[in-house]
């Protein structure tokens, strides 16, 4: 079996450290070319990866030997970005969050069933041991009912040219709050209730930070808060009848890094290591069964409506 011809649009700092390691160690992945509006960026990494450019997006999207684009851009540019790609009938793989709210993400899952094309949103914690791991013993109910859970994903302010602090491209709620939301999503189910939420927004109408209150399945409460001008705080505590779950770095972890759950039962604490994995390479893996499954398909364009449905209410009610 031939491998999957990828082609990463956008060379910005995130790609240039995680994703393009990440598809040149991925076996079943072609770095077949790479495309930014950056040029000196562009033939410097054409230059390391041997792989091809081109001058514009229509010319890349012209070539038939595509399979699929990783879209590493500014949020704000993804809806129209994204169209063009899938327009072309190639698969599409794009950083969080995928697009600016529900219309936008709606529009495009419906254009991607309609090409027979996947779309999936590169939220890489997920496919992390330790992440399968905490899911499990809360579905194997190691501490009980869960009664209470609190996530917390900030970090110290950008500088100030950054794309995330233009209202048209980003803000905290799509770069990192999405985060969170996504792990309740993905740890319990959609059976969500927002019981409260303030959103901080500046005087250029960007969202820096925010935090919700919500209500799963009828009895668990969960608190989440992320944002931008925080010391740095990226972790989960699940509160249960019978314990306590705790674990840090839980979304962003470096790859040389041996991950932890910290387990509290009985008044002792126990520590659950996990080998150090390189979850970019995991999700990736994860993503190529998409291209010729539908029922990976339908899972993945699920997880990303139920995602921005939920980003979306948070943000505007």
């Amino acid at each position: 079996m031939r491998k999957i011809n990828i082609v990463l649009w956008g060379i910005g700092q995130h790609s240039v450290k995680k994703i393009l390691p990440a598809i040149t160690n991925c076996k079943s992945l072609n770095l077949y070319g790479l495309f930014s509006r950056n040029k000196k960026v562009l033939n410097k990494n054409k230059k390391k990866f041997k792989c091809k450019i081109w001058p514009n997006p229509d010319q890349m999207l012209k070539d038939s030997n595509i399979d699929v684009v990783y879209l590493s851009t500014p949020i704000g540019l993804h809806f129209e970005q994204a169209k063009k790609i899938l327009s072309f009938n190639k698969h599409i793989w794009i950083e969080k969050s995928l697009a600016r709210n529900y219309k936008e993400v709606s529009q495009l899952i419906a254009l991607a069933k309609r090409k027979k094309k996947a779309i999936c949103e590169a939220f890489m914690y997920s496919y992390h041991p330790q992440f399968i791991y905490l899911k499990d013993m809360l579905n194997k109910k190691s501490i009980g009912n869960i009664k209470k859970v609190e996530i917390y994903f900030g970090f110290p302010h950008l500088k100030k040219n950054n794309w995330r602090y233009n209202n048209k491209l980003g803000g905290a709620i799509l770069d990192n709050g999405c985060y969170p939301v996504s792990a309740i999503l993905k740890l319990f189910s959609n059976q969500i209730k927002i019981i409260y939420k303030n959103i901080n927004i500046n005087k250029n109408k960007v969202d820096l930070d925010g935090l919700a209150l919500l209500k799963i399945q009828k009895k668990i409460f969960c608190y989440i808060n992320w944002g931008f001008g925080y010391a740095y705080r990226n972790e989960i505590i699940v509160w249960g009848e019978k314990g306590k779950l705790y674990a840090d770095n839980f979304f962003s972890k470096p790859n040389n890094v041996n991950s932890k759950i910290f387990i509290t039962k009985n008044f002792k604490t126990s520590i659950k290591k996990f080998p150090k994995a390189n979850h970019f390479e995991l999700m990736l893996n994860n993503f190529v069964y998409t291209i010729n499954d539908n029922k990976f398909r339908k899972k993945h364009y699920e997880l990303c409506l139920e995602q921005s449905y939920l980003i979306s209410k948070i943000k505007n009610g």
